[in-house]
């Protein structure tokens, strides 16, 4: 067969077998992840009573194991241990706080692991909210994540040939295996390209000589960082040759920013909706503009102040339950963040839709009315400002607001002007603004920076 002849290359899993190349034979653990993706594949597809018939027989099934085994659920669940659950039940039980699980610790653990699911391990949340939390996972839940994550790359129609650079806090496992030449698979399952890394502790411009010296394919970081160096890069007139695709994780998503990436680099920008404690809870559709949530693998609640379900188009807080890790289970947990819930998708996919996730309660601003609403910083004129490096916006319980600013020198009273206009435009309303010059703006642990922060107390 002459060249021109030869088909377009498909991805085959990686084989363990002898002699087998194709079809593969891979290991037990692709298998069971390949297996759980053959799944997805079709529940996708299910209509949105059949997604939440299932999920509720796979939670009556976790809420009967946690209140058994778990001590912090023994008293709260007992009430709906002992027979399969309907949604009016569902609706039922306690929401839980960030707070109960930071008191409960070890009490939110099983004391008696289901046989097959592993031993658990520790997770530390990064505690961007100033509350971090410990829960465990186990092997259960991380062939779960293998398996989403595999969906999200086959939903984008990535090339696994392809390069990947990832931007983000490295953690010492981390820091350790690059050190040792080891080479990390960025899908699971499958040969693919390289995955390089660089830590963020280091200077933006750093990272941007470090990107335009990969020239990756696709490159994965915080919006927050992206920004930044998409800012930097247009300073010096420089971008990187190759990128197709920058995956974003850990914070929300300004609107301004899924224009700036494409129009900047050339570089459409994708969103994953994550915690550390929760794993993946929703994914962007490959064909829409919007969020499809992982009925497979989460219950995901978006309430009203009332605690009722809310309808298309309207913003509540989440509520998320962890259907298949058994070794911490949070049941309706309150996660901190709001939704805007979006019609069904018209893909006839029958995962329920999120249009936008708007980020915590705490990253938004109270107006003297006592109204609170989010502000999108990026657009507003204050990345224009040549000096200006980075930014942050806090307000203080007397409602002021502080616009912190690193800053190259101080801002002329003109650059001054921009930025009290810009900050108008944001919040569509005048503030109490002061502006301050900082020497930094610290991320969290983890890597992430909020863009705004409130200490209001309601």
């Amino acid at each position: 067969m002459q060249a021109a002849d030869t088909p377009e290359f498909a991805p085959v899993p990686s084989s363990v077998m002898s002699g087998i190349v194709w079809p593969a034979m891979p290991d037990m653990k692709d298998a069971a992840t390949f297996a759980l993706l053959a799944q997805l594949e079709m529940s996708q597809w299910w209509s949105p009573e059949a997604l939440l018939a299932h999920q509720l027989r796979q939670a009556t099934e976790l809420v009967r194991v946690a209140a058994r085994d778990v001590p912090f659920y023994r008293d709260r669940l007992a009430a709906f241990a002992e027979r399969p659950l309907t949604i009016t039940d569902w609706r039922q039980i306690p929401l839980l706080r960030r707070a109960e699980i930071q008191d409960a610790g070890e009490a939110l653990a099983t004391r008696r692991p289901l046989k097959g699911h592993g031993e658990g391990y520790e997770v530390l949340t990064s505690g961007s909210t100033g509350e971090p939390v410990t829960v465990h996972w186990n092997a259960v839940a991380s062939q779960f994540h293998a398996a989403l994550l595999l969906r999200e790359h086959v939903w984008q129609r990535r090339d696994f040939s392809a390069k990947v650079a990832v931007v983000r806090r490295m953690s010492e496992k981390r820091r350790e295996d690059i050190q040792a030449g080891k080479a990390a698979r960025w899908v699971s399952g499958y040969p693919c390209g390289r995955m390089v890394f660089f830590d963020l502790g280091e200077s933006v411009d750093d990272a941007l000589d470090w990107l335009l010296h990969e020239d990756p394919d696709y490159m994965m970081t915080y919006p927050t960082y992206l920004r930044a160096m998409i800012q930097r890069s247009e300073a010096r007139g420089v971008k990187p040759a190759r990128l197709r695709q920058v995956a974003s994780f850990g914070e929300a998503v300004p609107e301004e920013l899924r224009k700036l990436c494409p129009d900047a680099w050339g570089a459409r920008l994708v969103d994953m909706y994550s915690a550390q404690e929760t794993g993946i809870m929703a994914l962007e559709c490959p064909d829409h503009d919007h969020y499809l949530v992982q009925s497979e693998n989460v219950l995901l609640e978006v309430l009203d102040d009332d605690g009722q379900p809310c309808a298309p188009g309207e913003v509540g807080r989440v509520v998320v339950t962890t259907l298949h890790n058994f070794a911490t289970p949070l049941i309706r947990y309150s996660i901190g963040d709001y939704a805007e819930v979006g019609e069904p998708c018209a893909s006839g996919r029958g995962l329920p839709v999120i249009r936008r996730f708007h980020g915590r309660r705490r990253n938004m601003l109270t107006l003297p009315s006592g109204g609170k609403i989010w502000v999108a910083l990026i657009g507003r004129g204050l990345e224009e400002i040549e000096p200006l490096r980075q930014f942050q916006v806090v307000q203080r319980a007397d409602l002021s607001v502080r616009l912190k600013m690193v800053v190259d020198r101080p801002l002329t009273p003109e650059e001054e002007a921009k930025a009290r206009q810009s900050m108008v435009r944001a919040a569509g309303h005048r503030l109490n603004l002061h502006l301050d010059y900082v020497d930094s703006i610290p991320r969290s642990a983890g890597g992430k920076l909020e863009d705004v922060i409130s200490e209001v107390v309601d």
